[in-house]
């Protein structure tokens, strides 16, 4: 760098050109890792049918949506959710589809 010259700004390739901006934050990669947890925990429960529901993780409270056949299968998709380790809180967003079919 000769004297007098600007710095070279971090932010941008020698051509002048920005750089791309990749956000990937520790909790979002947390978030994700629990994510996949907490679908292992409810698809490995022998009595669950977890293909109606859905698993969504922010900051640690996991929400679970889609539809269960009683009360019963509510309780287990939370249970089962509560028990992954790092799970902060469970957000019951699933609704029962009566008749079980």
């Amino acid at each position: 760098m000769r004297a007098g010259a600007p710095a070279p700004d971090p932010d941008r390739t020698a051509e002048g050109r920005p750089l791309p901006t990749i956000v990937v934050t520790a909790q979002r990669l947390a978030d994700e890792q629990l994510r996949m947890q907490v679908e292992r925990a409810l698809r490995d429960h022998h009595t669950l049918m977890s293909d109606h529901l859905d698993v969504s993780i922010k900051d640690g409270i996991v929400t679970l949506t889609g539809m269960v056949f009683d009360e019963w299968d509510m309780r287990i998709a939370r249970r089962a959710a509560k028990r992954v380790p790092g799970v902060k809180r469970v957000v019951n967003d699933m609704e029962i589809e009566q008749g079980g079919d």
